[in-house]
């Protein structure tokens, strides 16, 4: 996991890059790394267009992560999820959690509309 910062739309929006698997051997790094980067934005995009696997540990971690977020009145989005990720957010019903884009650019300039999906 990657995060870098975006300043393109005038905010500072970090975009995380989560790649291959996030399940309960690897979810527990989310959760560690997440307050670290909230010290240095508020507002967040998940790019998953890597993201080939997600368990409910996975699902749960990243939950986690939005509610901090929204803890300190940020947000997190999310862009580019794989089909199999996809059902995991729809068969769970996490997806009415989240802003889902088709990718990241989308994602971003949403943060500067306003505008959620």
């Amino acid at each position: 996991m990657t995060l870098h910062l975006d300043t393109s739309t005038g905010k500072t929006i970090g975009v995380a890059r989560i790649e291959g698997r996030l399940d309960a051997t690897n979810s527990g790094t989310l959760l560690q790394k997440f307050p670290e980067w909230l010290e240095q934005t508020n507002d967040f995009v998940f790019d998953c267009s890597a993201l080939s696997f997600i368990d409910s540990s996975g699902l749960g971690a990243i939950v986690g992560c939005l509610r901090k977020a929204l803890e300190k009145n940020g947000d997190l989005r999310l862009a580019c999820l794989d089909p199999k990720v996809s059902m995991v957010f729809e068969l769970t019903k996490a997806k009415q959690l989240f802003s889902i884009y088709h990718d990241c650019h989308e994602a971003l300039d949403s943060f500067n509309t306003g505008k959620q999906q």
